[in-house]
């Protein structure tokens, strides 16, 4: 695969990816780290960041992304997914969520940005029967080739009790690469693939 110089430190730079982790992506495994920083709260907190490239055109990946009732049928963890609004740039979604000791329940709002090929998300806050303090992330597509696009994925969740910082890492670099591989099985095989 063929990289413009310009692109790939585009890349790194927007995303924080080290040289090596983005050259891990682009072999066809997925990259993760996390990155320390402030959350709203204003308590140090942690966010989960992965990369993959999925073999597919950037408006096929963008297809399925964008698509949320079928989360539920090839995302791990992801046990039900309500959409309660929708319009071509907004979403407005709940989702229950199997966190292994816990059911997480949340509704969210999801920005859908298809110039720029972004998908971000924060909690609604008004939802009533949220089970977090706070959520946030995003998916953003960048098309490497005709037929490949890298996708960098973004997640921070405040469950609301105290989680210590090696235990949030561990969690994350747990979960992300399980969820990317999902999403490019799922896209790979035209939306056939299920968990």
């Amino acid at each position: 695969m063929h990289i413009l110089p310009t692109l790939l430190a585009l890349l790194i730079s927007v995303a924080g990816f080290t040289d090596k982790e983005l050259a891990t992506a682009l072999r066809g495994d997925i990259a993760v780290h996390t990155e320390s920083f402030i959350a709203p709260s204003g308590k140090a907190s942690g966010r989960g960041i992965g990369a993959v490239v999925i073999n597919r055109p950037i408006s096929d990946v963008w297809n399925v992304l964008s698509h949320y009732e079928d989360k539920a049928a090839y995302q791990p963890r992801v046990e039900q997914v309500w959409v309660l609004d929708k319009s071509p740039q907004r979403l407005h979604v709940k989702m229950k969520v199997d966190a292994s000791v816990t059911m997480i329940l949340y509704t969210a709002w999801y920005t859908l940005d298809e110039s720029t090929h972004t998908i971000t998300w924060n909690l609604d806050k008004s939802a009533a029967d949220n089970t977090v303090n706070d959520i946030e992330g995003s998916y953003q597509l960048t098309a490497l080739a005709d037929s490949q696009t890298l996708v960098v994925y973004r997640a921070w969740v405040d469950t609301g009790r105290k989680v210590p910082q090696f235990i949030q890492n561990y969690m994350a670099r747990q979960s992300i690469p399980k969820l990317l591989t999902a999403v490019r099985k799922r896209i790979e095989s035209g939306g056939l693939w299920r968990k």
